[in-house]
């Protein structure tokens, strides 16, 4: 799998702030997620995501603010030393600790990884044969280790997203408690609590994440759908 480092242009780096704005008022507000991790530092930007609806004239208008008075490169590439050492040791992690597990979740590598810094902070990704992870650090505050941590959660993203997250439909809060049970199973990494206490907790066990995690998973959809659909029955 090859690996690069790129910085996002200014139109680009727009272009996910925007779409950002949609997902946030259409689904992510729901899991109580804050805009502030999809924006530069910058009360205009924060305007903006505090409006559920935009015009076209007021997308333009925050789109000219953006590129014109707030992007700069320099935003962009101060943390290049540590993101650099993170992918060494994301690397060498890849090889040795996530590659025996493919089998076990249907999964294969992707061919290229692109790692995209924008602003804001946290992490998103795409899936697929050419897999992006996209990293919000103009505002985060994480050493190289962190970013490594960071980078392990986004691949397993990766790596589960279309053969087993998306097959079984699973919602926001479990896809991210099953990567967060991984993650502190296989590379210690501190889950976030906001999922702590989730159906998710009986499924996705040890022995499942080396084994047979698609199995678990499809299991855990069929029961949390006949509750859901239980629930439904019973407000009626």
């Amino acid at each position: 799998m090859q690996i690069k480092l790129e910085h996002l242009d200014a139109e680009s780096a727009w272009q996910r702030i925007i779409r950002a704005h949609e997902r946030y008022h259409t689904n992510l507000k729901n899991y109580k997620y804050s805009y502030e991790m999809f924006i530069p530092n910058d009360d205009r930007m924060r305007e903006m995501f505090e409006q559920p609806k935009l015009t076209e004239q007021q997308i333009q208008h925050y789109h000219d603010i953006f590129v014109k008075e707030i992007y700069k490169l320099s935003d962009l590439t101060h943390k290049d030393a540590d993101i650099n050492s993170a992918i060494q040791r994301f690397q060498n992690r890849i090889k040795t600790l996530i590659a025996p597990l493919l089998p076990a979740w249907n999964a294969t590598m992707p061919e290229t990884l692109s790692i995209k810094c924008t602003y804001g902070y946290g992490g998103g990704y795409s899936s697929g044969r050419n897999a992006t992870i996209l990293f919000r650090m103009s505002r985060d505050k994480r050493n190289d280790y962190g970013i490594y941590l960071l980078l392990m959660h986004e691949f397993v993203h990766i790596l589960i997203e279309e053969q087993i997250i998306g097959k079984y439909n699973v919602p926001q809060d479990l896809k991210e408690r099953i990567v967060d049970i991984i993650g502190l199973e296989l590379f210690n990494k501190p889950i976030q609590q906001m999922y702590e206490n989730s159906f998710a907790n009986s499924y996705i066990t040890p022995a499942v994440i080396r084994t047979d995690l698609e199995s678990a998973v499809k299991k855990m959809m069929t029961d949390y759908t006949a509750l859901k659909q239980a629930q439904v029955t019973k407000d009626r």
